[in-house]
């Protein structure tokens, strides 16, 4: 799926002669230059409070008053480096010194239902989200606080998507409004169902930025050829909206960068 996604995004830019590089600029706004990556810290401030977890950068003369919480790389994808920690002990004992990137602490969500909210933006309407997929994440291991991934073999994606009215979409597309203009994210977040998700209660874990897979496509009960259907039609808009960024806000070398950044974030503690 990856080189498919590649493929068609080169194949577009090509069609609409949009340099392929400007990929790796989508976002750039919030791209912490200084630092080389987008930054949790960072991201934090930007999601309102009331769907904000307790996060902050990890201190070991300040352990956490309640566990479990979650230790996270400042950047990282594909949930590499973080670890779960249920005592006091076990956040002593961590040792984060061989980490190149600084780890924060994240408190648990505690709602019982994970969810990835993939979207691009229309290019001709920036109010308007050209798509949006809906994933539930679900772990069979039986745990209350798993670390979710696709690296974890107890986790499966369900495209959950068609199972929401067009007029819940747009709910949910009024709740999206009021996080930043991102062109293109993948938003992790926890709610007790569906209803819930509606009503806006829930809690983020996560804003992916850079380079968001569309984790639908992991849905293995989606055909073949819907999957390259999908792709095709979104690495067409994500190409448009790849134009969209101001040229003021481009950043030299971060897909090198990047590359470097993940490889860091990978070192096992």
């Amino acid at each position: 799926m990856t080189f498919r996604l590649i493929f068609y995004y080169i194949y577009w830019s090509l069609r609409l002669g949009i340099p392929p590089w400007y990929y790796f600029q989508i976002n750039a706004e919030w791209y912490n230059k200084k630092k080389g990556f987008y930054s949790k810290i960072d991201m934090d401030k930007r999601i309102p409070l009331k769907w904000r977890l307790k996060q902050s950068y990890l201190d070991k003369n300040n352990p956490p008053c309640k566990f479990p919480v979650f230790l996270k790389p400042e950047w990282g994808q594909n949930s590499n480096g973080i670890k779960r920690i249920d005592s006091r002990d076990e956040f002593l004992a961590f040792n984060h010194k061989k980490s190149k990137i600084p780890y924060i602490v994240q408190e648990v969500a505690i709602e019982m239902q994970e969810y990835e909210i993939f979207y691009i933006r229309d290019s001709d309407n920036e109010t308007h989200c050209i798509t949006l997929t809906i994933t539930q994440v679900i772990n069979h291991s039986g745990e209350s606080y798993p670390v979710n991934s696709i690296n974890n073999k107890q986790v499966i994606y369900q495209d959950c998507t068609l199972d929401f009215s067009l007029h819940e979409l747009k709910k949910l597309h009024n709740h999206l409004q009021e996080l930043p203009y991102f062109r293109i994210a993948r938003v992790g977040l926890r709610s007790n169902s569906k209803q819930d998700l509606l009503k806006g209660m829930f809690h983020i874990i996560e804003v992916n930025l850079f380079a968001p897979f569309p984790i639908n496509l992991l849905d293995n009960s989606i055909s073949k050829k819907n999957k390259h259907q999908f792709i095709k039609d979104n690495m067409y808009h994500l190409v448009r909206i790849s134009n969209t960024t101001p040229k003021e806000h481009f950043n030299r070398f971060v897909f090198f960068k990047k590359v470097i950044k993940h490889y860091q974030s990978k070192v096992e503690l």
